[in-house]
């Protein structure tokens, strides 16, 4: 399970400044992000208030704003740039052959800094 990636979708299916929602198991959800060339994904599930959302929040500058308490969170290392705290878990994605994957995390751990 440590290098195991999960075929998530079409790379074509990842539509430009709109977030996806994939399960990656079923205690993992990804939230997908497409800006320019590149794809980001990260963990649904806002460490703030455990509500899967993230996907639905608004990018801006390779951050994403949760839309349930607008904590913004950076799509390339998950931290917080605006207050200390608790941070999205970064997926990393392969593309192979058009397809989005993305690799299977360990056991989930809320990463809390106080």
């Amino acid at each position: 399970m440590q290098n195991e990636y999960v075929k998530i979708c079409k790379m074509e299916d990842i539509k430009e400044g709109i977030g996806q929602r994939f399960d990656i198991d079923d205690e993992n959800e990804a939230a997908v992000f497409k800006i320019g060339d590149e794809y980001y994904a990260v963990d649904n599930v806002c460490p703030h208030n455990h509500n899967a959302k993230i996907y639905k929040g608004d990018l801006q500058d390779k951050h994403v704003t949760c839309p349930v308490h607008g904590y913004r969170f950076s799509l390339l290392t998950g931290e917080q740039p605006d207050k200390p705290g608790c941070r999205l878990r970064i997926f990393e994605i392969k593309i192979d052959g058009g397809f989005l994957y993305i690799k299977k995390p360990g056991r989930k751990i809320f990463d809390f800094h106080f």
